[in-house]
């Protein structure tokens, strides 16, 4: 097929249904049918296990494909010198229940592991299959609605004193014990909340019915969804030994490789670097590696500190310093958007509202809870449109 490579196109999202998705927030947000089922991310890129496709001369075509033809005007000569392939995944994710207690590798144990599978002939989706490509997993969320999640180790003197609070007769057990400094500390740690027996686990939990109502307002929230969807679970005590953390609409956070976390509840935009790696501990009826969880995990108290965003004209950029991806809103107020001459390839989501994309040889309609491809070579372009008009931009950093 003749590809174009100065023009946009329409973007169509691979879905995932897993069972902690949502029945209406993606669906509400892109107009997709409210069929029942969960729907719990829509994928927008080029990994193979959530192939975006887009609309060329009536057709759906992967992307992959549409990048293979001539991967320097679709990608951009950075991007494909530094990476080979393109370089996130973007997605929009709603989470009615939690999701797992989980970390990412980074590139060198993300290689390793992925080598190692297919030499022992995994099938890619045989249940204890962990790395389904070789690359590392950082990701940055975005809160469209109040967000609730996990993230990183709350400090060592936080620990002890929540489990001595909380569990008066059960929690010197937990964190009584000597240890040679902070990582030493959190695998200890760890590894008893892990290993505890289901005797001591309900134990625990019937202390917490007359302590629970001492914790913060978002610890409470996240201990109750974490407690009706998995009430045997060990990780059902995360609040206590994990920072808690509540996203605003328009906050934005970080996840770096190795870093324990989950996210509960809420709707948000989701980039990351183009890996479907997740190694799980808890809350989730998917396959549990504790061993190599602890072979990836980063043994360090977690930041709560957000991404600060920098402000140009009518686009805030959000950047954790990741060379893979950045993030973009633009909210236009009824005022043009121009985008950069020399980009990689950018993926485009139209919140609100409606507009057009144009560069000197080609404009594509714009309208609410669509997405758009923008290669390379489409260089220079301008978007503008109604007053509400709202888009989200994942890209390569200038």
């Amino acid at each position: 097929m003749d590809y174009k490579y100065n023009r946009f196109y329409r973007l169509i999202p691979a879905q995932k249904h897993y069972a902690w998705g949502s029945g209406t927030k993606i669906q509400a947000l892109t107009g997709l049918p409210k069929d029942g089922k969960p729907l719990a991310e829509i994928w927008m890129g080029s990994h193979p296990n959530g192939m975006s496709n887009i609309e060329v001369e009536g057709k759906r075509i992967p992307v992959s494909d549409f990048i293979a033809d001539n991967p320097e005007k679709a990608l951009g000569k950075r991007c494909l010198e530094q990476f080979g392939s393109l370089s996130f995944l973007f997605k929009v994710l709603a989470a009615d229940k939690p999701l797992s207690i989980q970390a990412h590798p980074d590139l060198e144990t993300a290689h390793a592991g992925f080598e190692r599978e297919e030499r022992n002939h995994i099938p890619m989706d045989h249940f204890t299959r962990v790395y389904k490509d070789p690359n590392h997993k950082r990701e940055m969320i975005y809160a469209i609605s109040t967000f609730y999640a996990l993230k990183g180790f709350r400090k060592v003197e936080e620990i002890k004193a929540n489990f001595k609070k909380f569990f008066p007769f059960s929690g010197n057990a937990f964190v009584d014990f000597r240890y040679s400094g902070e990582e030493d500390f959190y695998k200890k740690f760890f590894t008893r909340l892990l290993s505890m027996d289901q005797t001591l686990r309900k134990a625990m939990l019937r202390e917490l019915e007359t302590t629970a109502m001492g914790m913060g307002e978002v610890e409470q929230f996240i201990f109750r969804k974490l407690l009706y969807d998995f009430p045997e679970d060990r990780c059902v005590f995360a609040p206590l030994f994990l920072n808690c953390i509540k996203l605003n609409p328009g906050e934005c956070m970080s996840i770096d490789e190795g870093q324990l976390h989950s996210y509960v509840d809420g709707l948000c935009f989701e980039v990351m670097s183009s890996s479907d790696n997740t190694i799980r501990g808890g809350l989730t009826e998917k396959f549990i590696d504790v061993l190599e969880l602890f072979n990836i995990m980063k043994f360090v108290h977690g930041s709560k500190v957000c991404v600060e965003p920098v402000e140009k004209g009518v686009e805030k950029v959000y950047s954790p310093g990741w060379d893979e991806f950045c993030f973009s809103s633009i909210i236009s107020d009824g005022s043009p958007y121009t985008g950069p001459s020399e980009h990689s390839l950018e993926i485009l989501f139209v919140y609100s509202g409606t507009g057009r994309i144009a560069n000197k040889d080609f404009s594509l309609e714009l309208k609410g809870g669509t997405a758009v491809l923008v290669p390379a070579a489409a260089g220079a372009y301008t978007i503008s449109g109604s007053p509400d008009l709202v888009l989200y931009k994942a890209a390569m950093p200038l």
